[in-house]
């Protein structure tokens, strides 16, 4: 996904299953930039240095059969 600076992006992952366990199968955000990839999420907890960045917001939502993660990057600079 490329967004623009002043953009807001919300990525979604969503998937059916009978049974799920989050600590058995913990869901990672990466943020990869050229050669970098750093992990943004452990589980429901982000990392340094998004958590202190404060545009970041990860959320997981159990409605078994149905599971949604979603990480949202709010956009803190607007260029006009």
């Amino acid at each position: 996904m490329i967004v623009r600076a002043s953009e807001t992006a919300k990525l979604e992952c969503a998937f059916v299953s009978e049974t799920f366990s989050l600590f058995d199968n913990p869901v990672v955000w990466r943020k990869t930039q050229r050669l970098e990839q750093s992990q943004i999420n452990m589980m429901g907890n982000l990392m340094e240095p998004f958590a202190s960045a404060r545009r970041f917001r990860a959320t997981y939502q159990p409605y078994s059969p149905r599971y949604v993660f979603a990480l949202n990057i709010e956009s803190k600079h607007s260029f006009n």
